[in-house]
């Protein structure tokens, strides 16, 4: 009777658990535990979601019986749709498109701009490639977007959110990227950075010597690279803008440097408008900055009339990782990378009434090159690193006054200055000693991070800074002493034996009480 009992037991709790994981399939729970909330959606896409207008469609185009380990990337969507789901108002609704006839399924996807991708599999033991399809299309009012191939779930609350956000928003906020004076090619050199930002911005070429209106519905000014001075006309219509409260980002090349010509070759572009720059709170000072934390280049040596090719690092390709933390642009952020780049300096800012925000600084070993340059790998050995923490990187706000506000403009410009704005409405401005990292040729991940979340900040879309942070860095463990990791190694390593041996002990201590009552009771 008693072993019928138990065996009641075991199957009312085996019961239970498979119906508690019934259950679990079809509603939505979760407990993240993670520091930063990595597996839960933020804040910014809960509020998305929960203030749609009209009705959103999400539907999801997975193959059905993909190989693993792609078969568990269904799941995770659906899990993430739920939560989104569960933090929305009535008008959000998805469903995962079944269709028996695989071709009709095919076609209904490729009608949205989902392909075929291929992938392989392990199928009884052999190797095989499995066409499948792994999708998202996202539908608002008339409007469509597609997320094609979902590869993985580390960046898809980012790629959901923001076709949501561009959905929703008719109108994008502009970005313009300067143009005519030998800044970065819109066209032919930021081709990854447009990528990136498409989603979320509307992005164009501006020039004000063919169009003087160009910037008018612009929210953002990005000023790369210029290698010769901006007139004083266009310098006008800049001032102009960010005394109407719009942003721009100065970055500045100040060195021509050529490593590929021997000896390498640096020297200063005419492009100096510290002038300009100081009415503002800032200077991009006409020096080079060198670091011991830097990037490795390949370098050619004759040696013995042989050729050799080795690696070494080359101070004047920094790599940045001293950022201010609590800055929600570089906080969670990765080393970047910045190319014969210029110190900041923002001293004289507070006199005149500017806020700074140091983000990005060289490291504690680091050093100046001004005057005549030397570039050449081999031939600096003898760098002093006598400095540290060089200001690379740094954000302005406040109310900017006009550079113009006391001068006045030659006739020959033939500008109409009755309508100026001397003292302007708040504002941001975002200084950097380098721009060459967000071309094409020099973008790395983090430096396109890097540059996103900048154009974030400025437009104040803070809240795709915060989930495109969120998987940026991996949580590190903390640091412990010596003696607190010998102690773990030591329980981690005896202490199922000690356990195993405790637990033997008392079962031969019981086994040895029964045996002496079985004794007593037999004699």
């Amino acid at each position: 009777m008693k072993n019928l009992d138990n065996t009641l037991k075991t199957i009312l709790i085996i019961a239970i658990i498979i119906i508690i994981n019934l259950i679990s399939l079809q509603i939505f729970t979760r407990i993240d535990i993670t520091k930063g909330k990595k597996y839960s959606i933020s804040k910014y896409s809960k509020n998305l979601v929960g203030n749609l207008k009209d009705k959103l469609t999400i539907k999801a185009f997975f193959t059905p019986n993909i190989p693993s380990p792609y078969n568990k990337l269904e799941r995770d969507v659906k899990d993430k749709l739920e939560e989104y789901k569960a933090f929305a108002n009535r008008y959000f609704q998805f469903e995962f498109v079944k269709d028996k006839d695989k071709e009709k399924f095919v076609q209904e996807a490729s009608r949205y701009g989902i392909p075929e991708v291929r992938v392989n599999a392990i199928e009884k033991d052999e190797a095989v490639i499995k066409n499948v399809n792994m999708g998202l299309v996202i539908m608002y009012e008339d409007r469509t977007e597609t997320i094609p191939v979902i590869e993985g779930t580390q960046n898809l609350e980012y790629d959901i959110s923001a076709k949501i956000n561009k959905l929703i928003k008719k109108n994008l906020p502009e970005v313009g990227f300067l143009q005519g004076h030998g800044e970065l090619d819109f066209e032919n050199k930021l081709q990854n950075i447009k990528k990136q930002l498409e989603a979320n911005y509307e992005l164009k070429a501006i020039n004000l010597a063919e169009n003087k209106t160009a910037l008018e519905d612009a929210e953002v000014l990005v000023i790369a690279a210029p290698k010769s001075k901006i007139p004083l006309d266009e310098q006008y219509a800049i001032d102009q803008f960010i005394m109407k409260g719009k942003k721009v980002l100065f970055m500045m090349d100040n060195v021509e440097a050529d490593i590929q010509t021997q000896p390498p070759k640096a020297e200063f572009y005419p492009n100096d408008m510290n002038l300009w720059f100081a009415n503002y709170g800032f200077k991009i000072n006409r020096d080079l900055v060198y670091d011991a934390q830097s990037q490795n280049v390949q370098v050619q040596q004759v040696i013995n009339n042989r050729r050799h090719i080795s690696f070494m690092r080359y101070p004047f390709f920094i790599q940045v990782a001293d950022f201010n933390k609590t800055n929600l642009i570089v906080k969670n952020l990765n080393p970047i990378t910045l190319f014969f780049a210029s110190s900041v300096d923002t001293s004289f800012a507070a006199e005149k009434g500017i806020r700074t925000i140091k983000l990005a600084s060289s490291s504690k070993r680091s050093g100046l090159q001004d005057g005549r340059l030397n570039i050449a790998a081999q031939r600096n050995t003898n760098l002093k690193y006598a400095k540290q923490n060089i200001l690379l990187a740094a954000l302005l706000t406040g109310n900017f006054s006009s550079y113009f506000s006391d001068k006045s403009l030659p006739d020959s410009l033939n500008i109409d200055t009755s309508g100026m704005i001397r003292d302007g409405s708040e504002s941001r401005l975002l200084a950097i000693g380098n721009a060459q990292f967000i071309s094409d040729d020099y973008l790395s991940q983090s430096n396109a991070l890097f540059f996103a979340n900048s154009i974030d900040w400025m437009a104040q879309e803070k809240g795709l800074i915060q989930i495109r942070s969120k998987n940026i860095v991996a949580p590190k463990l903390d640091d412990i002493s010596v003696g607190a990791k010998s102690t773990i190694k030591f329980i981690i390593r005896f202490l199922p034996t000690i356990l195993i041996i405790l637990f033997g002990i008392i079962m031969w201590q019981n086994k040895k009480r029964r045996y002496k009552r079985f004794g007593r009771f037999m004699q």
